[in-house]
């Protein structure tokens, strides 16, 4: 942990965030690598895999938008702590209920409300972690936050590849109420106490719509998370359809591409860490990993079909490059006030998870141009995403030493 200086509360506190983030990492993706298996078991044809899959993935990602504004207005109006109390707890009761689904519709709903829960997990985690940790240090504590929560996916495509469905699913509840009974003993953030004896209005969303700036800053956050889940919600959520388009014979497994990318996100994590403390600089953290990302885009599409292997290390690497993401919510913490800190992380994590649902329609809409040809639908919103994470991160602070006892 590279000599950060905590106490046991604190240090407790840095891994049940990193283990709130793995949950939420396996329950995020475990759909993906088992969508197949469970809808042939409820009965949906193979036919409409695609599109009831995207209408599932849709759903949940709608209710971690949800979850996101009201976990964010929780967690700065009440506690940090009351947010990563309720949020697993809702989130391993319907995680624990998918498992008896026996429709589509019941499906959508279990991952609606799942994802609900979920969607407080994270961006508590990281304002806790921001808070607890002193500045020079918060890069290597938020890397090992993200490189334990991207194994949570990694662990999703091995239980995707070898265990049912269901059983998925229970571990995933199963390991939820194992992480709730750790929360016992971490320590509510200072920060926040202090705040409380105050005035400053807290968890109020009209403080970042009524100032230009600091609703600059949000949009250009949520701007730069857009690659990221353009790789998981399209180039992994449609990888055999895209594959099938690149003219792949075998067809590449979703899930052990799962496995491969998110192997690569939590060694990404780590080296963005570490670079962000080498240069002290996040923003210059994230630009040389966002560029390496583009590349590793542009290798996929330009030679990604010549081998499954091939295939699979590219993934890899693209894993690795967007790591930058848990150091983008980590900026996107540094960036406001104590009083709505934990509503900007989590509305800022949600909303870009949310992009799924724009970006798999912005996917059928582009499709429409080409001929429903995958393979160049995706070149053009990649096109689109890498652009304008590039443009938005030109326009964030730099927030390496910056104090976080202030208030908006």
């Amino acid at each position: 942990m590279g000599g950060i200086k905590t106490s046991g509360a604190v240090g407790l506190g840095i891994l049940v965030s990193a283990l709130g983030f793995f949950v939420d990492l396996y329950d995020m993706m475990i759909f993906i690598g088992v969508r197949d298996a469970s809808f042939t078991s409820i009965g949906i044809a193979p036919a409409a895999f695609k599109t009831s899959g995207q209408a599932v993935l849709n759903m949940q990602m709608l209710g971690m938008l949800i979850g996101g504004f009201a976990w964010g207005y929780t967690g700065d109006r009440y506690g940090r702590l009351k947010v990563l109390f309720g949020s697993i707890f809702i989130y391993s009761v319907f995680t624990g209920l998918n498992i008896f689904v026996t429709s589509i519709d019941q499906y959508r709903w279990c991952r609606f409300f799942a994802g609900i829960g979920l969607a407080g997990e994270l961006g508590a985690g990281i304002t806790l972690v921001a808070e607890q940790v002193d500045k020079r240090y918060r890069g290597f504590a938020v890397a090992f936050v993200g490189s334990i929560g991207m194994l949570g996916a990694v662990t999703a495509g091995l239980v995707g590849n070898f265990l049912s469905w269901k059983t998925a699913y229970a571990i995933g509840a199963l390991l939820g109420f194992v992480l709730l009974l750790l929360r016992v003993g971490v320590l509510e953030s200072g920060l926040f106490k202090a705040m409380k004896s105050g005035t400053a209005s807290q968890g109020n969303f009209l403080l970042i719509l009524r100032n230009r700036k600091r609703a600059w800053k949000f949009c250009c956050i949520l701007l730069v998370g857009l690659p990221g889940w353009y790789a998981t919600g399209i180039l992994i959520g449609l990888t055999k359809e895209i594959a099938t388009s690149m003219g792949m014979q075998p067809v590449p497994s979703a899930a052990r591409v799962l496995m491969y990318n998110f192997t690569g996100f939590a060694v990404g994590d780590i080296l963005c860490g570490l670079l962000s403390q080498r240069l002290k600089s996040r923003k210059k953290a994230i630009t040389i990993f966002l560029s390496l990302y583009t590349l590793f885009v542009l290798l996929y599409f330009l030679i990604g079909s010549q081998s499954l292997t091939l295939y699979y290390m590219l993934f890899a690497g693209m894993g690795v490059s967007v790591g930058f993401s848990i150091m983008l919510f980590t900026l996107a913490a540094e960036q406001f006030g104590t009083n709505i800190r934990t509503l900007v992380t989590s509305t800022t994590l949600n909303l870009v998870r949310a992009w799924v649902i724009p970006l798999n329609l912005a996917f059928n809409v582009i499709a429409g141009y080409f001929g429903n040809n995958n393979y160049y639908t995706a070149i053009v919103l990649g096109i689109i995403c890498l652009s304008l994470a590039f443009l938005a991160l030109s326009q964030l602070d730099e927030t390496f030493s910056k104090e976080l006892d202030y208030y908006e």
